[in-house]
C-alpha cells in the first residue's frame, strides 16, 4: 500500500489523466448534442416554424460557441493534464454554459421559450389549444421537437456539463494538491 506522501510524490511523474479523459467524455456528449439538433427532422414543423428558431441568428451563435466549446475542451484536457489549475477552472465554467444552454435551443424547440415551459410543465405534452394559441399569436406551431428529442438534448447537455464541472473539481484537487506538495519539498530543499 503506498502512503499519502508517496502517493503526492507520484504525481510529479504521472498525468492527470482521468480529468483528461472525463473532459473528452463531454467533448462526445456535446457533439451528441450538435449532431441532434442539426441533423433533425422537424417533422411538420412549417418553414416559418424552422426559420423562428432553427435559421437565424440564434443557430450561428451556437454553432460559434460549439466551435469555441471544442476549442477549450481539448486545451482544458491538456491542461487538467498537466496539472494546471487555471483550466479547471474553465472546465467549470464550461459546464455552467452547458447548463445555460439546455434553456437556449432545446427549450425553445419543445416550448416555445422558458416562460412557457414553466407555465405548462417540463414534461408533459403541450395542449392542443396553447399550440393553437401559440400559432395564432406568433405565426409558428410548436412543438418543433417531440418530447424523447427534448429529453434526449437535455441528457447530452447534462451528462456534459457534469463531465466538464467533475474534471474541473478533479483538476483543481490534484493541482492544489500537487502545488503544496511541490511547496514542501522546496521548503526541505529537496
Amino acid at each position: 500500500m503506498i502512503n499519502g506522501s508517496a502517493k503526492r510524490d507520484l504525481m510529479r511523474y504521472k498525468k492527470n489523466s482521468l480529468a483528461a479523459i472525463l473532459t473528452y467524455l463531454a467533448i462526445v456528449f456535446d457533439c451528441l448534442f450538435f449532431i441532434s439538433v442539426y441533423s433533425s427532422d422537424f417533422g411538420s414543423a412549417t418553414n416559418a416554424d424552422k426559420t423562428a428558431i432553427f435559421y437565424q441568428w440564434l443557430i450561428g451563435i451556437s454553432v460559434v460557441f460549439n466551435l469555441l466549446f471544442l476549442l477549450a475542451g481539448f486545451l482544458s484536457s491538456e491542461g487538467v493534464k498537466n496539472y494546471k489549475v487555471g483550466f479547471s477552472f474553465l472546465l467549470m465554467l464550461m459546464g455552467a454554459g452547458q447548463i445555460i444552454r439546455i434553456f437556449i435551443i432545446p427549450v425553445m424547440a419543445r416550448f416555445g421559450g422558458i416562460d412557457k415551459m414553466f407555465e405548462n410543465g417540463i414534461f408533459t405534452e403541450i395542449p392542443e389549444s396553447f399550440a393553437n394559441a401559440v400559432l395564432e399569436e406568433t405565426g409558428r406551431s410548436i412543438p418543433l421537437i417531440d418530447q424523447g428529442k427534448f429529453i434526449y438534448m437535455t441528457c447530452c447537455l447534462l451528462a456534459s456539463a457534469a463531465l466538464c464541472i467533475i474534471a474541473g473539481v478533479i483538476g483543481f484537487i490534484k493541482s492544489t494538491t500537487l502545488k503544496s506538495y511541490m511547496n514542501e519539498l522546496s521548503k526541505k530543499g529537496k
